[in-house]
């Protein structure tokens, strides 16, 4: 019991946190993007996506050693920011907005997202929890099945008549 709790709390803990890191990006940029001119902007920007990039090459590099699909979804996800982050330069020409706005919506889709995630473990985890309590498969196991016979359908002679003309 000990053991499913530190695990459950282990995945939460690393979601949230994974989770707040862009967060508390995304934010940070969406409030200071004014200070810094265009050229700045555009080094940042590619800075900040190296960095994302980095952090996905390296949870995928753990994930491919230990054999962890959660690190490597973690993986992924930060590969997908990294990739939202590079768009961010066209997107603001595209879309039309500004860049705060952009941000602030690339904040709260991750925030969406995480929390999402974060329930989905949860309950994955307590109904396995809960499936390791339950000994109904162990008694279902155990029962002999019974084989009920069946009955074969003979064709009655009698039941086809003949035409006579």
């Amino acid at each position: 019991m000990e053991k499913v709790k530190k695990i459950l709390t282990n995945k939460l803990f690393v979601n949230l946190v994974c989770g707040l890191i862009t967060m508390g990006y995304f934010i940070l940029f969406s409030k200071q993007y004014s200070k810094l001119d265009a050229y700045e902007l555009e080094d940042y920007l590619h800075l900040s996506s190296l960095v994302f990039l980095v952090i996905s090459i390296v949870f995928m590099e753990i994930s491919y050693r230990n054999g962890k699909e959660l690190i490597f979804i973690n993986g992924i996800e930060f590969l997908i920011i990294a990739i939202f982050v590079l768009l961010t330069q066209h997107m603001i020409y595209v879309s039309g907005s500004n860049i705060e706005i952009y941000s602030l919506t690339g904040a709260n889709i991750i925030g969406v997202y995480y929390i999402l995630k974060s329930a989905i473990l949860y309950t994955k985890i307590q109904q396995d929890k809960l499936n390791s309590l339950s000994d109904i498969k162990e008694i279902v196991k155990d029962e002999p099945k019974k084989i009920i016979p069946r009955r074969k359908n003979k064709k009655e002679e009698g039941k086809y008549f003949k035409l006579i003309y």
